[in-house]
């Protein structure tokens, strides 16, 4: 009897065990362009669509491929973690080096995204036109010799031509004043073009600069009694204990400090608010390692996670140790993204 009473509980909770070990994934892009989603070889979409939906996913880390209708954009193919019991959002998009990446939205009781309007694409941006700036420069340079003095005066007369006044010719003036040892000596040239321009503004910067040089016979020395600067003393900088790789600010952020920034974040609602509160508490502050980590687990979005990882590199204090923030990724692009920050800076 109780052979047969085990064998029961086991047959019926086996199903509902099944059933409670799957996740649901919502795929979508950014730009409308229509695909078909593959999940571990199974095609989850008969027609192509810009937002696909994917249920009972048994697999936490299923291989997922994107096949566009547009035969020119090449096909997505990527591994990801995702929570079982969840329903998460994946958005499909480009990265800078124009290639098609998967970025993870948030997650969801399941059934809850899935029923959401899809994503409207990106509005177009665009940067408006300026009128376009010329500038041209012109330099001359006077001699005068006053009693063994030689004075060299340099004049650049800088023309700025742009804007869209019509009706205005060219204008330029250069006036210069030099007073050498009770000699004055005033210049005035003004040049008029009279043409009309009807799409021309010209602005005329002029810089004067004189320079003095005393020449006179025979040797001459430079003497002076200024005492030799002190040398300052070599101060080294702090090192987190056992760490000795290069440095990127003076000293990280106590831990009473951090637990008290980290109950500051947390506090905030919203994704986006979060990540300003974070910049502006790191702002005057320096990071270790484990403490971006840390900050990055808060966020719920890849694309948040990154974009503080970016930013927080040159305020930690154990660069060397910044490989350690990967762990904090759901996907490998977006390792690779930050490595190529890293490698520019």
């Amino acid at each position: 009897m109780n052979k047969l009473s085990a064998f029961l509980f086991t047959a019926l909770f086996l199903p509902i065990a099944a059933v409670a070990q799957t996740c649901d994934l919502v795929f979508f892009t950014d730009d409308g362009a229509k695909f078909t989603l593959i999940i571990d070889g199974d095609v989850k979409n008969a027609a192509p669509a810009s937002r696909v939906v994917a249920t009972g996913i048994r697999n936490e880390t299923p291989l997922c491929v994107v096949k566009f209708e547009d035969k020119t954009i090449p096909d997505v193919k990527q591994s990801g973690w995702f929570t079982m019991g969840k329903e998460s959002t994946i958005l499909i998009t480009t990265n800078k080096k124009g290639q098609r990446v998967f970025r993870p939205q948030g997650e969801a009781e399941l059934g809850t995204a899935a029923k959401a309007e899809p994503a409207k694409p990106k509005p177009t941006e665009f940067v408006e036109d300026k009128p376009a700036t010329t500038n041209a420069t012109n330099t001359v340079q006077q001699d005068v010799q006053v009693g063994g003095v030689q004075h060299t005066t340099t004049v650049t007369v800088v023309e700025e031509v742009g804007g869209s006044d019509a009706g205005m010719g060219t204008n330029e003036n250069v006036n210069m004043s030099i007073g050498i040892n009770g000699v004055g000596i005033n210049m005035n040239v003004g040049v008029t073009d009279g043409s009309v321009n009807q799409n021309t503004r010209t602005t005329n910067t002029t810089r004067t600069t004189t320079t003095t040089t005393s020449t006179t016979s025979g040797s001459s020395s430079l003497q002076t009694n200024k005492p030799a600067p002190k040398p300052e003393p070599v101060v080294e900088p702090y090192r987190m204990p056992g760490y000795t790789g290069p440095i990127g600010c003076a000293m990280p952020m106590s831990g009473t400090e951090f637990a008290d920034a980290k109950k500051s974040i947390e506090s905030k609602s919203f994704e986006e608010t979060k990540l300003t509160m974070a910049k502006q508490i790191g702002r005057d502050r320096c990071f270790s390692t484990d403490q971006v980590k840390g900050v990055m687990g808060m966020f719920n979005f890849e694309e948040s996670k990154l974009d503080f990882a970016k930013w927080a590199y040159e305020r930690t204090h154990d660069k060397g140790n910044y490989y350690k923030v990967n762990d904090a990724f759901n996907f490998s692009s977006s390792i690779d993204e930050l490595n190529e920050h890293i490698q520019s800076r």
